[in-house]
C-alpha cells in the first residue's frame, strides 16, 4: 500500500506485494537478528576423570606362561603421555575353589598362589612392571598355575590400601577336529602375495550359551608378548538355539600367506567374559572422546576399577597354510 498525490490531496492505493519476497525478506532479517544475538563466547568444563585400576587377568588349561594379571592406572585423556601407567608392588593372589549348590564359592587355602613381577625373556624389559606371574614359571615350570576345567578362580588384589577381587571359571574345553585352507587368492594389496583363509571345525557342545574367542600365532606376532600381542577374532551364539550341537566350519576372515605356520587357540569362555571383551573392542575402536561414548563393561569388584579376570579353556592346533 502506497500514498498517491492527486492535486495536492493525499489518497492511498493498494499495491499487491508478492509473499514470497515478504517471506524472504522477514527469513533474512530473522537469521541476521538470530547470529547477531546468539553470538557470545561460552567454555565447556571437562572434568578430570577419576584415576582407575585397570585390571587384565588371564588363567587357561594349556599354557601356564599365559596366565597372568597386569595393573596400570587409567590416566587422563589429557595427561601428554595419553597411557595407563604401570601399578607395581602389588599383592595379587589365585585361588582355586567350586561352586555349592547354592551358588555360594568353596575356596581351597591350600591352593592359593601369589603371583609376582617377573623377570622373564617373553616380557620386553620396558613392560615388566605391573605384570604379575606364578614365580614357578622360572623355578619350577612344570608345577606353575593352570586352570583346570570345572574349577573357579578368585582372583584378589590388594594395592595403594584398596582391595579387588573377581571369579571366573573354567568351562570344559572344546576341541579344534582339524584346520583346512582355501579360498585363496593373490594380494594386491600386499605384492601378490598368494594367500589363503584357515577354517577351524569342530562340535559344538550341547549345551546353550557357548562363546569362543579365537586367537593365533604366525609369522607376524609369534614373539610378542602376552594374549594382546595375538591375532584375534570373536565368534559369539549367543543362545546358540540355531547351532546347539551342530558340527561347525568357521572361516575366520583373517588371510595367511602360502607356507605360513599358523598355530589357532580357540577359547571357549563363559558369555559374561565374552560380552567384556566385545564391548571392549567397541570401546577401542571408538573415534576417541568426542565420539558417541561406550561405556566399558566391568568384572572386577571394588572402587574406581575397571577390567576382566577372563578364565579360558583352551583347544589348539597347527596348520602350515595351503591353497
Amino acid at each position: 500500500m502506497k500514498i498517491v498525490s492527486n492535486n495536492g490531496r493525499h489518497s492511498y492505493k493498494d499495491v499487491v506485494i508478492p509473499f514470497n519476497d515478504v517471506f524472504k525478506t522477514i527469513f533474512i532479517c530473522l537469521i541476521t537478528l538470530l547470529l547477531t544475538a546468539c553470538e557470545k563466547d561460552f567454555e565447556i568444563d571437562i572434568k578430570d576423570n577419576q584415576p582407575q585400576l585397570v585390571v587384565e587377568g588371564y588363567i587357561n588349561n594349556e599354557m601356564p606362561q599365559l596366565t597372568y594379571v597386569v595393573l596400570s592406572r587409567s590416566m587422563d585423556y589429557y595427561n601428554p603421555d595419553f597411557q595407563s601407567a604401570a601399578v607395581g608392588g602389588a599383592t595379587v593372589t589365585i585361588t582355586e575353589g567350586t561352586l555349592a549348590v547354592n551358588n555360594s564359592y568353596n575356596w581351597d587355602p591350600a591352593t592359593k598362589v601369589q603371583l609376582f613381577e617377573a623377570n622373564l625373556p617373553q616380557i620386553p624389559e620396558n613392560f615388566r612392571q605391573g605384570v604379575y606371574f606364578d614365580p614357578r614359571l622360572i623355578t619350577d615350570s612344570a608345577n606353575a598355575l593352570i586352570g583346570k576345567p570345572g574349577k573357579y578362580y578368585l582372583l584378589e588384589i590388594e594395592t595403594g590400601g584398596q582391595q579387588y577381587s573377581a571369579i571366573t571359571s573354567i568351562l570344559q574345553p572344546v576341541t579344534i577336529d582339524s584346520l583346512t585352507c582355501g579360498f585363496s587368492f593373490a594380494d594386491t594389496d600386499d605384492e601378490n602375495k598368494e594367500k589363503a583363509r584357515v577354517t577351524i571345525h569342530y562340535q559344538d557342545p550341547d549345551t546353550l550359551g557357548n562363546s569362543q574367542l579365537f586367537y593365533w600365532r604366525n609369522v607376524d606376532n609369534r614373539n610378542n608378548f602376552g594374549w594382546g600381542g595375538m591375532g584375534s577374532a570373536w565368534r559369539n551364539y549367543g543362545v546358540d538355539d540355531l547351532t546347539n550341537g551342530e558340527y561347525m566350519h568357521i572361516t575366520q576372515n583373517r588371510a595367511f600367506e602360502i607356507g605360513d605356520t599358523v598355530t589357532y587357540h580357540m577359547a571357549s569362555v563363559t558369555r559374561d567374559v565374552y560380552d567384556f571383551w566385545e564391548n571392549f573392542r567397541d570401546a577401542r575402536n571408538s573415534e576417541g572422546p568426542f565420539s558417541t561414548p561406550v561405556t566399558l563393561l566391568n568384572k572386577i569388584r571394588g572402587e574406581n576399577v575397571t577390567g576382566c579376570f577372563s578364565g579360558m579353556s583352551l583347544s589348539s592346533k597347527t596348520v602350515v597354510v595351503y591353497k
